[in-house]
């Protein structure tokens, strides 16, 4: 009997053993003689390996897995307790769940071995992907190169990562971090970052009589809060303040100055820029205004720091001494006057330098146009921390702040002219007879003509131009754009722009005109911003500059908000009265299921790299004399945080329940632009209940006006693309980053015509 028991047992642990061994020690044998893996192994015999598993790239259907003649839906399993597929598996394409168990059925992109872009190898786990995919589930898109990616002159990043170096913009789809590319360093540029970027200069075949190049003009302030403070170092025996000017060249790369002085002369500050390695900033092309001293509540003189603050007597000859007209209502910095620069910055508090202010601004501002460096630059930064995390650039008065600024004054640097439609034979000067209006004059009625022409239509529609000059008035909805460069000038100096629209109801410019009745049988153009000729001329004769492109309202419910010299424009709902304030002001193209209701309010939305301007149409007279033309480098909504009564201190009652301004639900709506606000648009006081359909109405406080975002589309028609790598005269050679110049040409970026040059 014992010897029986003894060998049942030895026999029935005999067969464990064997079933054990039979499942290769990576598994339990059951009652049955069949094995159940340990996770992470497969087969009858558990003796292969599953691989990892990652978001597969492609999807795909697996056949006909239970031999059944036919391919089941994916909605019905036919694969259970399988470790290669744990949930189960379909014969068609997946269809996913959620957390909760709810079906996704437009899902793609199912967890698959090696992510469905390599083969799993059985015998070790490992993934083996193909060409093009790495990673140990063959989750990632290689760079171009791998393993030796983007050529040694570049860094591999995901999607997620380039998108956040593009500005801060965000990138969150199924494929942020599976898809890869290369950040080219500065001057190498392909997919692979294998290629050399060339010299870029101006095309010497765009130069003719009248045409002008649009440099970089950029404006760098160094400011205090407070009554006349002065600039220290900050350490305990002060001594002088310092600060350095962060320039970006036209392939992106940055460079940094020597430490310049706290008030330095403009010869010193040309010198910081020029002393640059590899002559980045060449010498002798780099020129500089006089320092500018700003200073307390000065009395109006004109120079560069009135100009923007207090410039009346120079840029509104209507203004008076008892009344001035005073440009700081539109110039309210943001910042916090806060001890020496010290704690983050709030909000909450308004800097002006104005006599209606308590908080005055001193300091130096310098403008500095950059000749040696043609086409469109990066705006350049001011850098205070010079020794670590310790700034360099201090005020001497206890809690006053430093405040850098840089900016543009409509004098951006650009490659491409959007404007190079020149109207010829028309001249005009720049009429003024009030600070609400200006208008263009000095025309004869066959310039009059001339100019209807070359203006057309201002809008996409062609079925509404009028008279025999097939063309638009412009309207509040799409005015007129154009260029106006002067008559006697050198080729450096750009032009500005300038937005007009044609009055029928007024003749102000009765220049060559005739009369039936006493009335004038034309009407006038009538100039949106508060233009201001150069170096103050009002007797100047202007080139006018048309294109073909279109610049057009986004939206009449949205208004924008902007403090001076920011790169940020805020976006809110300016209307009271559209279902009860439903539309939240977004203007982006964004659309989803939540937002789609939007595009009832919205006439031409706006996307990033769009081209768009900034303007006040009700009330003329709060645009700034220039403006810029901004591309908008990301546009995003960020969670709620403050009123708009807390965000510009308007003590108007009532304000947040009528005007639904930064409302709680949708958040705040923010652009971010390329180049620095040369203005600022405030909302101090109630909003005018007009419609924003009635030019030139007075009756409101000038700060109360109202910006809107105007989007500008060029017309291929209108544009020269002129400034480019050999100036569009030569070859780029890519493995050297040599232009090959066309004959006739030469200079190392072949912007040179040379007859010679053969």
């Amino acid at each position: 009997m014992v010897s029986d028991c003894w060998y049942h047992s030895l026999l029935f642990y005999l067969l464990l053993l064997s079933c054990f061994l039979a499942c290769n020690g990576h598994g339990k044998c059951t009652s049955y003689d069949m094995c159940i893996c340990n996770r992470n192994w497969q087969a009858s015999d558990c003796s292969e390996r599953i691989c990892q598993f990652g978001l597969a790239h492609v999807d795909t259907p697996k056949g006909d897995l239970d031999a059944s003649g036919s391919l089941s839906g994916p909605n019905h399993p036919v694969v259970d307790n399988s470790f290669a597929y744990p949930f189960g598996t379909t014969e068609q394409f997946p269809q996913m769940e959620d957390s909760d168990l709810n079906v996704l059925p437009n899902s793609a992109h199912y967890y698959m071995e090696c992510s469905n872009k390599g083969t799993c190898d059985r015998a070790t786990g490992e993934c083996a992907c193909y060409d093009g995919y790495d990673g140990v589930a063959c989750q990632r898109a290689s760079c171009p190169g791998y393993p030796n990616s983007c050529s040694g002159h570049g860094v591999c990043k995901t999607k997620r990562q380039l998108a956040h170096a593009d500005n801060g913009n965000v990138y969150q789809l199924w494929d942020k971090d599976a898809t890869m590319g290369c950040q080219c360093d500065a001057g190498y540029t392909g997919p692979d970052c294998s290629l050399r970027t060339c010299k870029h200069g101006v095309d010497p075949l765009y130069l003719d009589d009248s045409a002008t190049v649009k440099y970089s003009v950029f404006d760098f302030a160094t400011l205090a809060t407070g009554t006349s403070p002065t600039f220290t170092d900050g350490f305990a025996q002060a001594g002088t303040g310092h600060w350095a000017i962060r320039f970006y060249d036209a392939s992106g790369e940055d460079w940094l100055t020597k430490p310049i002085q706290a008030g330095a002369s403009c010869a010193d500050v040309v010198a910081a820029l020029e002393a640059l390695p590899n002559n980045v900033i060449p010498a002798g092309y780099t020129y500089c205004t006089d320092t500018a001293r700003l200073g307390g509540t000065g009395s109006g003189s004109s120079n560069l720091g009135e100009e923007y603050w207090q410039g009346w007597d120079a840029q509104h000859p209507y203004g008076t001494s008892s009344h001035p007209y005073k440009i700081s209502y539109n110039l309210t910095i943001w910042e916090a006057n806060t001890p020496a620069n010290q704690g983050a910055l709030s909000f909450f508090t308004d800097v002006e330098n104005s006599t209606n202010t308590a908080v005055g601004i001193s300091g130096y501002i310098y403008r500095i146009k950059f000749l040696g460096n043609p086409g469109k630059l990066r705006e350049p930064e001011i850098e205070l921390y010079l020794d670590g995390l310790r700034p360099s650039l201090v005020s001497s008065v206890a809690n006053s702040k430093v405040i850098t600024k840089v900016w543009t004054d409509g004098q951006q640097g650009e490659d491409n002219d959007y404007f190079a439609d020149h109207c010829d034979g028309v001249t005009v000067t720049i009429g003024r007879t009030d600070i609400n209006t200006l208008f263009l004059t000095g025309l004869t009625t066959t310039e009059k003509a001339l100019l209807k022409k070359c203006l057309g239509p201002s809008d996409f529609d062609s079925s509404n131009n009028v008279e025999v000059y097939n063309w638009d008035y412009g309207s509040y909805y799409y005015p007129h754009i154009i260029k106006l460069v002067r008559t006697a000038t050198v080729y450096t100096e750009g032009g500005y722009y300038a937005v007009i629209w044609f009055d029928t109801t007024v003749a102000l410019d009765n220049s060559g005109e005739t009369t039936v009745n006493g009335a004038y049988t034309t009407g006038t153009f009538r100039i949106i911003n508060q233009f201001a000729p150069p170096d103050n001329f009002a007797t100047d004769n202007f080139d006018i500059y048309t294109t073909t492109g279109t610049l057009a309202l986004t939206s009449n419910y949205s208004a924008a908000e902007f403090s001076f010299a920011s790169k940020t424009v805020y976006i809110t709902n300016s209307s009271y009265d559209n279902e009860n304030g439903a539309f939240d002001g977004d203007i982006s193209c964004e659309v989803g299921n939540n937002n789609a209701y939007k595009f009832k309010y919205i006439f031409h939305c706006l996307n990033k790299t769009d081209l768009f301007t900034l303007l006040s149409w009700d009330h003329p007279r709060n645009n700034p004399p220039h403006i810029n033309l901004y591309t908008a480098n990301r546009i995003y909504t960020k969670p709620f945080e403050h009123t708009i009564r807390q965000r510009f201190g308007t003590s108007f009652s009532g304000y947040e329940t009528t005007k639904k301004n930064y409302d709680l639900h949708y958040g705040t709506h923010l652009i971010n632009t390329d180049l620095s606000t040369n203005w600022a648009a405030t909302r101090l006081g109630a909003i005018s209940a007009g419609t924003g359909l009635a030019p030139g109405d007075n009756s409101v406080a000038p700060y109360w006006a109202t910006f809107r975002v105007y989007k500008f589309f060029p017309a291929v028609a209108s544009t020269y693309n002129y400034v480019n790598e050999c100036s569009n005269r030569g070859i780029c050679q890519r493995d050297t980053g040599l232009c090959q110049c066309f004959p006739g040409y030469t200079n190392d970026d072949c912007s040179v015509q040379n007859s010679i040059a053969l």
